[in-house]
């Protein structure tokens, strides 16, 4: 797998034993959606695994990417793909359980990629953490990648469904804050 665009175009992604990455496809099709706000964001990559996503944007131009990963054999991949693309200094990484994660980021996010094992169950819980513990701005946009037939809730708090896309058995959905 590889960086599809940007300053880091092409780098190679080491990808972990037993994830699921997005696929270049789907990566490619997400960033289409929300190139418009990648510039200067602030980003997380909550359920980063490789951190494809999380990369991607940075490659694309955001100002700074948060990610975490729990499993620590992911995390050391995760720490050497943001070392392979130079990211050190725009990245911030974190190997906790995505409960604890949340409550330790204390900025307001611009985009936040919502990408955990599909059946973990993980995404109501996710998006009332991402409200109470205030990384949701008017403008912010939440990318909830899931299995397509596990659809998820129109509204979450503050964020709204805005567009929902299907690749094969993938879902994307794209939630805005109002």
């Amino acid at each position: 797998m590889k960086i599809v665009a940007g300053d880091y175009k092409y780098r190679k992604l080491e990808i972990p034993e037993g994830i699921r990455p997005t696929t270049e496809n789907v990566r490619e099709a997400v960033f289409s959606m929300i190139s418009f706000y990648i510039p200067g964001a602030k980003v997380l990559d909550l359920f980063a695994g490789s951190g494809s996503l999380g990369l991607e944007a940075l490659s694309r131009g955001a100002e700074r990417c948060w990610f975490n990963e729990v499993e620590r054999r992911n995390f050391r991949v995760l720490q050497g793909n943001v070392a392979n693309c130079r990211a050190e200094d725009r990245a911030v990484l974190y190997n906790h359980d995505f409960r604890k994660c949340l409550s330790l980021i204390h900025q307001e996010m611009d985009i936040i990629f919502l990408d955990p094992p599909y059946q973990s169950g993980f995404y109501d819980e996710a998006f009332e953490l991402f409200n109470e513990n205030g990384l949701v701005k008017e403008s912010t946009i939440v990318v909830a990648e899931h299995l397509y037939n596990n659809k998820l809730s129109d509204t979450y708090g503050k964020l709204y469904k805005t567009k929902e896309k299907k690749y094969g058995t993938i879902g994307v959905d794209l939630f805005t804050a109002r």
